[in-house]
């Protein structure tokens, strides 16, 4: 019994099709279901076409701007703080949806920076997974595991420190 996601074999490179129409419509079918970067696109497409025919579908719809690779990071890094990860989390997430550096960069100083009044929005989400997900063990003395927690979620010392500071001031 084979593995293979949804039940099919991938396609050795000679069995990939060229036929333009069929990849822009596959593209086309992806993209009404979810917004993709043009990385995530090109994969996808390169898993049936070749991949001239993949990167020319992908550079069709970017001139289309059916893709856009800023809005599509930025949106993502919105979701992303919006589930309370931290900026290097967020970078990672984006990294791997196969965008740019410049355009993660973007994206992060966009959302993560701190707004008019002052709040940074990466504290904001520390503040509360402390209070959530981890007040119970701050109570119980054990400030060293919620530390250790935050940091595998990526947040910086400095950041975990004020908002443990926070929660327990009640602020």
């Amino acid at each position: 019994m084979a593995f293979y996601s949804r039940g099919r074999r991938p396609l050795a490179e000679e069995e990939k099709s060229t036929d333009a129409a069929k990849a822009r419509t596959r593209a086309m079918e992806l993209l009404a279901g979810q917004e993709l970067s043009s990385g995530q696109l090109y994969e996808r497409l390169n898993r049936r076409y070749t991949q001239q025919t993949s990167a020319a579908v992908v550079a069709e719809m970017v001139q289309r701007e059916y893709i856009n690779d800023a809005r599509y990071a930025e949106t993502r890094a919105h979701a992303l703080l919006a589930a309370k990860k931290s900026r290097r989390a967020a970078a990672q997430n984006l990294r791997q949806k196969g965008l740019a550096a410049g355009e993660i960069q973007q994206a992060l100083d966009a959302v993560y920076t701190p707004d008019v009044s002052g709040e940074d929005p990466e504290l904001e989400a520390a503040a509360a997974l402390v209070e959530g997900h981890y007040r119970k063990k701050l109570e119980a003395g054990r400030r060293d595991l919620v530390i250790a927690a935050l940091q595998r979620r990526g947040f910086s010392y400095s950041v975990i420190k004020e908002a443990i500071r926070r929660v327990e001031e009640g602020e």
